[in-house]
């Protein structure tokens, strides 16, 4: 059980919710403060202050006036009117990520809705009830339709996914649930949706980043690269922390490594794929971190507008996601030049004059091809990283007659950074394929403490031949191993 109070979520708790079906409590502060913020709004408007999305329409329409009258309908036609996400639906994992966030940023009391909405949004995360929204809409400034469609989903007029994987009407609630003040607006105004999702990239990417450490140092061991790029002494000259990480981490997979520096036969330094490869992959790990502390204070934040706080009504631009969406850029970035240095290692493995055995490491070259071709869907791979690392700060959004004339984009940046991520799966396991291919050729087996095990489930599913077949089924296989292994610790 998880207790959502507003204030310590992780991305960790995130995962566990979406992806195994962890269950959730809201604590008792965590619903007092939203009672609370409820109740300041109501004073509000008693008092008649105006509030936005209460007693006015919402963007260009926010000097038209909504009686008191009028409040209610105003509430279910924001719902309805927001409601125009559009495209491929949004995977279930990722909208029950937003709906955990949702719950637990209510919980943090700056928004004050209704506490059945509340009571109902927690209620589905635990049933498993996942309402249907789209990928199009969010420009950042909020998950505007994706949370218009959960909470539609909430009060029996939405769609949610059945069992069977189709898409069906949503039932009624269970509770009455009455709209009112603003709690539309409220429940709305977020980017909960996308800081779920880059909450499941982070814990995603930090295990994919192990996994191809472990890979890298079997490539390592494959071409008998030089240890020292690892030293300590090296990292500490440039005082990087990742840097310095990485390094450590490497060194510790290749304890026990037959990898002599001083072996008479091997060139004085090694290509850039093995020498910078703690430099490199040392950006992608501080980039996650920095991700990974972004998204912590966004899916605890009360990100509100207006901000409900300690009775006081504050208009704001809390919900512009730029921070989060910088930080997914800056991340992509990072992904994109260490898919570069794998596909690289790739290359590298294939050549004769790097390892000493035949080219693209064919059995009977000429009659054999070898592993030729996956070069090509390791750097096509690599080219697929790349091409998505545009940054959002290179797009320009202006909407609803020019009032909303800036947007962060950070929805977007994330789906380009979940793409980036896939890519790199596949030139994880095309890599993975080669190496153990390379060490077979060799007949070496590798003594590294975190590589051994690795390669020997490898080698056990592919067998040790070295005659020419569909190479891709191999990679296939190698993805597959990968996405459930966990380097030794």
């Amino acid at each position: 059980m998880i207790v959502l109070d507003g204030a310590t979520l992780t991305t960790a708790d995130v995962a566990a919710i979406a992806l195994t079906g962890e269950q959730v409590e809201l604590a008792p502060e965590a619903r007092a403060r939203n009672a609370a913020a409820r109740e300041a709004i109501a004073a509000h408007l008693d008092r008649g202050a105006p509030l936005y999305g209460a007693s006015t329409g919402v963007g260009a329409l926010r000097d038209q006036q909504i009686s008191d009258a009028e409040r209610e309908g105003l509430q279910w036609n924001l719902l309805r009117s927001h409601a125009v996400s559009a495209g491929p639906p949004v995977p279930r994992a990722i909208v029950r990520a937003g709906m955990v966030v949702r719950a637990n940023q209510l919980g943090a009391g700056g928004a004050g809705v209704a506490p059945e909405l509340l009571d109902a949004l927690v209620d589905a995360i635990n049933a498993g009830i996942v309402p249907v929204t789209r990928e199009l809409g969010s420009l950042g400034t909020g998950d505007l339709p994706a949370l218009a469609d959960v909470a539609l989903a909430l009060l029996g007029e939405g769609w949610v996914w059945g069992a069977d994987g189709t898409v069906v009407p949503g039932d009624p609630p269970a509770r009455t649930i009455s709209l009112g003040l603003r709690d539309a607006l409220g429940f709305m105004s977020s980017n909960a949706v996308t800081a779920g999702h880059a909450a499941l990239i982070s814990v995603d990417w930090q295990a994919l980043q192990a996994r191809w450490l472990t890979v890298a140092a079997l490539s390592f061991e494959a071409l008998g690269a030089d240890p020292v790029v690892l030293d300590p002494r090296v990292q500490a000259a440039r005082g990087v922390p990742g840097q310095a990480a990485v390094a450590e981490t490497m060194r510790q997979l290749l304890a026990g490594a037959d990898l002599d520096a001083r072996a008479p036969d091997r060139v004085v330094q090694d290509p850039y794929p093995f020498r910078v490869l703690p430099q490199v992959d040392g950006v992608t790990f501080d980039a996650r971190a920095a991700l990974d502390e972004v998204v912590a204070r966004e899916i605890n934040a009360r990100a509100e507008n207006a901000l409900i706080e300690r009775g006081a009504v504050l208009p704001n631009g809390n919900f512009y996601a730029a921070a989060l969406a910088a930080s997914l850029d800056s991340g992509r970035a990072a992904l994109a030049e260490s898919a570069s240095l794998i596909a690289a290692r790739v290359s590298a493995l294939l050549d004769p004059r790097m390892t000493g055995l035949s080219p693209f490491l064919a059995g009977r070259p000429g009659l054999d091809s070898g592993v030729m071709m996956l070069e090509y869907t390791a750097h096509a791979a690599a080219v697929e990283a790349r091409s998505l690392v545009t940054p959002m700060a290179a797009q320009s959004v202006s909407a609803s007659l020019g009032v909303e004339s800036h947007a962060s984009l950070a929805a977007t940046a994330a789906r380009h950074t979940d793409r980036v991520i896939e890519a790199i799966r596949v030139l994880v396991a095309t890599e993975l394929v080669v190496a153990v291919r390379a060490l077979t050729m060799a007949g070496r087996e590798p003594a590294g403490a975190g590589t051994s095990a690795l390669f020997e489930t490898m080698r056990d599913g592919l067998g040790s031949e070295v005659e020419d077949r569909r190479f891709g089924v191999d990679v296939e296989f190698a993805t597959l191993l990968l996405s459930g292994w966990s380097p030794p610790t």
